[in-house]
């Protein structure tokens, strides 16, 4: 099932997966990395140096959801 997320905590890197097709290009710009297919589609993309930390804590974003599920979803991607 994609996409996939996922968050490096010790090396502060949020990864995102778009597809299983193999990396044959890639653009780096500043701390995010993009890689591409044979066919120029977005593969995967990695956002380095970013510490989730300073984003709204979960139990704040539950208060905010509309329902209580989408939170439930966001703490399984962290």
């Amino acid at each position: 099932m994609f996409p996939l997320i996922k968050y490096y905590k010790k090396d502060k890197i949020i990864s995102f997966v778009f597809s299983r097709n193999k990396c044959v290009d890639a653009d780096i710009k500043k701390n995010v990395v993009i890689d591409y297919d044979k066919n120029g589609k977005v593969v995967s993309m990695d956002i380095m140096d970013i510490n989730l930390e300073n984003f709204i804590p979960l139990r704040q974003f539950e208060s905010l959801a509309i329902e209580k599920k989408i939170a439930v979803n966001h703490q399984k991607c962290l």
